[in-house]
C-alpha cells in the first residue's frame, strides 16, 4: 500500500513538473535589399546547406546552360521546396552587376555569394518537377 501511495505522489510531482515547462519561440528579422541587377528567370536544383542558406544548382537560364549555381538570397521559407526542380524569378548579382545587402545580426554586403557563387534575389518560385533528376 505504501508502495502504491509513493507511486502516485511521484507521478502528480512529475504532472506538475510537466506542466510547468516554458516554451521559448526566438525569431531573427533579416531585411533584403538588391540593388540593379539582372532581371532572370532560371530553373534549377533547391538545395539547403547545413547553415540553412539556400542554393540553385544545376541552372539553367533561357533555355541554355547558365552559371552553375546561384546563392539565393530571400527571407521567404523555401524549405517545403528543397530537392525539388524550380523556377526562379529575380535579380542576379553577377561580376559587379548590381549589390546585394542583407541586414540581421550582423550586415552583410557584397556581389558573390560564398565560394565566388553569384547571388540571386527571389521574387517569385514556381515548381517545375517535385525531384531534381531531368
Amino acid at each position: 500500500m505504501t508502495a502504491v501511495a509513493f507511486g502516485v505522489a511521484v507521478a502528480l510531482c512529475t504532472a506538475g513538473l510537466a506542466g510547468q515547462t516554458q516554451e521559448t519561440q526566438t525569431t531573427t528579422k533579416t531585411k533584403v535589399e538588391i540593388k540593379g541587377g539582372r532581371n532572370v528567370t532560371v530553373t534549377g536544383c533547391l538545395e539547403q546547406r547545413s547553415n540553412g542558406d539556400y542554393l540553385l544548382t544545376d541552372v539553367y537560364e533561357n533555355h541554355r546552360l547558365g552559371p552553375s549555381r546561384y546563392a539565393l538570397v530571400t527571407s521567404q521559407d523555401l524549405s517545403k521546396h528543397v530537392g525539388e526542380r524550380v523556377e526562379i524569378r529575380g535579380n542576379a548579382v553577377t561580376h559587379g552587376d548590381g549589390t546585394v545587402t542583407v541586414e540581421s545580426e550582423t550586415k552583410t554586403e557584397g556581389t558573390t555569394g560564398a565560394f565566388d557563387v553569384p547571388y540571386l534575389g527571389v521574387r517569385s518560385i514556381k515548381m517545375r518537377s517535385s525531384s531534381c533528376t531531368r
